[in-house]
């Protein structure tokens, strides 16, 4: 069997924090429902609809984020919902 030649990565690394960073894009463009919060006035979330959610109202991506050793400030991280 032989390997194929090429970069695999493509720029890629193992940072954490950086992967921490993308969650936070993530979640503050997919958890908070803009159109209807503008709407409503009042804060709307996606969570009922999220793959991420838990049966118990849990948010995944906040326990992974929580559950990982990273450098990433949390003070205004995106993500909604509960552990």
């Amino acid at each position: 069997m032989s390997k194929i030649k090429g970069n695999y990565t493509i720029g890629n690394k193992d940072d954490l924090t950086s992967a921490v960073h993308g969650l936070d894009i993530f979640t503050k463009n997919w958890c908070m429902n803009c159109e209807e919060t503008n709407k409503t006035n009042d804060l709307v979330f996606r969570c009922k609809q999220c793959e991420f959610s838990t049966e118990t109202g849990g948010c995944l991506v906040k326990t992974f984020v929580n559950n990982h050793e990273h450098n990433y400030s949390m003070d205004n991280f995106g993500s909604m919902g509960t552990l």
